[in-house]
């Protein structure tokens, strides 16, 4: 190959990544996978999209090109509700994938230079919580428990595995002088919601008839997957409200995410997708004083509209809201039956059973008030109550300063991206409040991971104008 020819590749391929950095790519990306969401070909969309992101790892040198068809290949798998005996047939696709995957990372390694810095912030909270995940259930699990593979798996997933990632990507994802890190990952996180958003209606309009037997009823549809998708969706809020830091009518888009949490009839996504939405109203009024004036219009006249048709809705939701006031009630007065409340209390004693180590991850001795699916973990749905049940006191210790370090990063830059990530971090604490959540390796735990690595890399190489909780001091005085 001459040097002409070596050059016209060169910008070939150089042309290939930018376009799959493009917000064209995306959206295309998005329209293939409503042709597999929409005609129920979920496993084949899976499958290959899983694919997609391999090559996208193969071709593109910037991490960032792989993280949209990453979100919609987890966005299409959560429709395969129970399908661990389907994709055990097609195992062998995670041998090509698996070498795509390290592909990336050597031919695309930074060199290393004496300087240079190769773990963040969050390496020792991570490492702590690794040596928990390890630890839960030492001397109290059975061996074959411990060595299941469903327990193997999470165990490598949820710590060291997830440790090894973080430093993978610490050293490989930094800013890129040819855009803005933060408007790409905002593009992308507000396109993935969008695609959530078109998951539902679609869900909505494929079941047209079901639909309107169900108004007739004042029901919303059932929808197996509702408390996944809703969590992605709240994922997605903060970042609706920090895109309309520039385009102010994307706030609108942030009520479409709630009101798409709304259709899927999760209560968890109804109660903390609220409590989020009206975080992120305030922040972003506080502190986005340029379009404060828009967002209070926007949001007055969207009240207004619901003021007018409050009846409808609560007609439409009232059986969701119903399902969680009943369910809250029930809990407070020590009466409710749901699996979660009963979760909860075997949690507790558990604890107090095993208080330094816990019960470790792979205990099945709860699978009698709900026997989990294959390859799943016997959860408690709720954080608070899984960190001290299954890893102790150790856990409990190394889940906090987690915690703290977290927001330690998100906090001592205060600048609207970071704020941003801060409510996208909390809103998924607080579904881990119902559900398995940030302990979900697969994609909560690693798209926090992200996040994360992107903050550090941020803070020290792209501006951001500073926000000021407090306001700034007189430098001097009149």
């Amino acid at each position: 190959m001459d040097i002409s020819k070596k050059e016209k590749f060169h910008n070939d391929v150089e042309k290939l990544r930018q376009f799959m950095l493009s917000t064209q790519w995306m959206l295309l990306l998005c329209c293939f996978a409503a042709i597999f969401v929409t005609f129920k070909l979920e496993i084949v969309g899976t499958l290959v999209f899983a694919v997609i992101v391999g090559i996208s790892l193969v071709i593109n040198d910037d991490f960032m090109a792989s993280l949209m068809p990453f979100l919609l290949t987890y966005m299409i798998a959560i429709k395969n509700y129970d399908s661990f005996d389907i994709f055990m047939q097609y195992i062998w696709i995670a041998i090509p994938l698996s070498l795509m995957i390290i592909s990336h990372f050597v031919l695309y390694r930074k060199k290393y230079k004496r300087n240079m810095t190769i773990k963040g912030s969050q390496f020792k909270p991570m490492l702590l919580v690794s040596f928990a995940i390890v630890l839960g259930g030492f001397g109290f699990i059975k061996k074959e428990e411990f060595f299941a593979l469903t327990s193997v798996y999470h165990m490598i997933a949820l710590g060291f595995g997830m440790l090894l990632l973080y430093l993978l990507f610490y050293a490989n994802i930094d800013v890129n002088p040819k855009y803005s890190m933060i408007n790409m990952l905002t593009r992308i996180m507000v396109i993935a919601g969008l695609f959530a958003s078109f998951m539902i209606i679609s869900h909505y309009l494929i079941n047209i008839n079901y639909v309107i037997d169900r108004i007739t009823t004042h029901k919303s549809i059932y929808v197996q997957w509702r408390n996944n998708l809703s969590t992605i969706l709240m994922i997605c809020i903060p970042f609706a409200f920090l895109q309309a830091n520039k385009k102010s009518y994307y706030t609108i888009v942030g009520f479409i995410y709630y009101a798409a949490i709304l259709l899927t009839g999760s209560r968890g996504g109804l109660l903390f997708g609220g409590i989020e939405l009206a975080m992120c109203i305030i922040m972003f009024v506080l502190y986005d004083t340029r379009r404060r004036l828009a967002y209070i219009f926007i949001c007055a006249c969207l009240a207004f509209a619901f003021m007018i048709f409050s009846r409808q809705f609560f007609d439409f939701f009232g059986y969701t809201f119903n399902r969680l006031l009943t369910a809250l009630s029930d809990f407070l007065a020590g009466e409710s039956q749901e699996t979660r409340a009963i979760h909860c209390a075997r949690g507790i004693n558990d604890f107090l059973n095993h208080p330094i180590f816990g019960t470790g991850l792979g205990y099945m001795g709860n699978r009698d008030v709900f026997p989990s699916k294959e390859f799943a973990l016997c959860w408690y749905h709720c954080e608070v109550i899984q960190i001290p049940a299954s890893f102790g006191l150790f856990g409990i210790i190394a889940y906090v300063y987690q915690f703290i370090k977290r927001n330690i990063l998100l906090w001592k830059k205060a600048t609207l991206f970071n704020m941003t990530i801060f409510l996208s971090y909390i809103s998924l604490e607080m579904m881990s409040l119902v559900n398995p959540g940030i302990l979900a390796p697969i994609p909560y735990l690693l798209l926090i991971t992200i996040f994360m690595v992107i903050v550090e890399k941020c803070d020290k190489g792209e501006y951001q104008e500073k926000i000021y909780i407090r306001k700034k001091k007189k430098e001097s005085e009149e």
